[in-house]
């Protein structure tokens, strides 16, 4: 059997981390899963029970693969957008001098009131680079402010600005620097008087929240829903039969054989994902070690080595124990050496 080329590998390495984000989006967007999301991470929701937040999600969730460019004719008539939208809104978002963006997931909610109901419309991203090179905060913001302006010409025609929806755009990190895992942050308009006493409703400024949610190991104690959930949920470490028990004991959340089917194909993908990540990792270290031992030293080469592979599995969305699992068997270290290249401050 012929060995596979560098340019077949970079291309199976790339499909299954595509499938792997489209898995991901395609579970955040099960509704079940959406209630628990909408339970935890909205105000609105949070005095229902999931099993009646299903029924209050109008039409079926929309998801795109997210894909963000400068506005251009000729751009936007090579984009085909298979997926079918929710009733009354699209994923696509442009304007003049604007991008155009794809949410992952986008859909309309509609939250039972004593005097009228309340119309929300929610963002959901699953970010598996947790660290892009700009502030995950501001990103988020500026998709809510988005989420706002689309409005206009659908909920909103010229000065009817009292119609305007409020708007959630909820984030879930997959692989957070470890100082910031297992931590919930919501951003959020507030008010504040500069003189005098004035108070203004709630409902009129209270139009845009962020939530961003950084995930941990599934294996540590959390004293939060959405967290225990999405941990597991998430997980490259945890087998496909204990997340479904976890889910239907813990969450109440019936296992369909769809959702099953689900579950399982992530599971699979995250471990091709894994091995991908280990080989890619060993053939970047031991090209690293050749070159820097060349120069100074095997020993300097092999730290260069494991350095690349700790950043690849990283990036990969593996736990830091089982990055620590995986380079104590590969480079014969113990422990706590294996401890040193993953969790010091430079790899997380």
């Amino acid at each position: 059997m012929e060995a596979e080329s560098q340019i077949a590998k970079l291309i199976r390495i790339t499909n299954n981390k595509a499938k792997y984000d489209a898995q991901v989006k395609k579970l955040l967007a099960n509704k079940a899963i959406l209630a628990w999301i909408l339970k935890t991470c909205t105000e609105e929701f949070a005095q229902f029970d999931p099993s009646e937040i299903v029924g209050f999600v109008e039409g079926e969730p929309d998801i795109s693969t997210k894909a963000v460019h400068a506005t251009d004719p000729d751009l936007d008539e090579k984009l085909v957008d298979g997926d079918q939208s929710i009733e009354g809104i699209n994923t696509e978002d442009n304007g003049l001098k604007e991008q155009t963006i794809f949410y992952d997931i986008r859909l309309n909610a509609c939250v039972p009131g004593q005097d009228q109901q309340i119309q929300l419309i929610i963002n959901i991203e699953a970010q598996l680079d947790t660290a892009p090179g700009y502030p995950i905060e501001k990103r988020a913001i500026y998709y809510g402010s988005r989420l706002i302006s689309a409005q206009y010409g659908t909920v909103f025609h010229h000065s009817e600005y009292g119609k305007i929806r409020k708007v959630y755009t909820i984030w879930f990190c997959l692989n957070p620097a470890k100082k910031r895992q297992n931590t919930i942050k919501k951003i959020a308009f507030k008010e504040s008087s500069l003189f005098g006493n004035i108070e203004t409703r709630k409902q009129d400024i209270d139009l845009l929240q962020a939530i961003i949610v950084n995930l941990g190991d599934p294996e540590e104690d959390v004293n939060n829903q959405i967290l225990r959930l999405m941990n597991v949920l998430l997980s490259s470490k945890t087998g496909v039969e204990e997340k479904q028990k976890i889910m239907h004991d813990e969450f109440r959340i019936a296992m369909t054989s769809e959702l099953e089917s689900e579950v399982s194909d992530m599971c699979n993908l995250s471990q091709g994902i894994f091995n991908d990540g280990v080989e890619k990792g060993m053939e970047k270290g031991m090209e690293k070690g050749m070159e820097k031992g060349m120069e100074k030293g095997m020993e300097k080469g092999m730290e260069k080595g494991i350095q690349g592979a700790v950043e690849l599995l990283h990036r990969a969305g593996l736990s830091d124990q089982k990055i620590i699992d995986e380079i104590m068997l590969q480079y014969h270290l113990s422990k706590e050496e294996a401890e040193e290249y993953v969790l010091t401050p430079a790899n997380v």
